[in-house]
């Protein structure tokens, strides 16, 4: 948990991840970027890629394993130097996470993921 400060000066306790992982040429999960969205109501992820273009998926489960993982964001590619979002106001599933691959095999790219959770 992060204690973040609002503009009317109440602290709030959000759920937060930053991670950096390079791409593979299969899907892989972003390690740490798994969200334990069931105390909140709201979640959104960024992506920032450095080198390479990268996809990536974001998927919601409502089990801790994400054995019933589905995808609640369809892959999607961001470029070197660009960013992607994906944000949901009332959270449908328990958990969440990312998963990233290199958009052409053999050029890795390596990108950051950033996710909250609050309300």
């Amino acid at each position: 948990m992060t204690v973040v400060g609002t503009p009317d000066g109440v602290m709030k306790e959000v759920a937060a991840v930053s991670v950096s992982q390079t791409s593979a040429n299969a899907d892989t999960l972003v390690a740490g970027s798994e969200i334990d969205a069931r105390p909140w109501r709201s979640i959104a992820y960024t992506i920032s890629v450095a080198t390479n273009t990268v996809d990536w998926t974001v998927y919601g489960a409502n089990l801790a394993t994400f054995a019933d993982k589905q995808v609640v964001q369809a892959e999607a590619s961001v470029v070197a130097g660009a960013t992607g979002t994906y944000a949901v106001a009332q959270a449908p599933y328990a958990y969440y996470c990312v998963w990233i691959h290199s958009n052409v095999g053999g050029a890795h790219g390596t990108a950051t993921v950033n996710g909250i959770a609050k309300g």
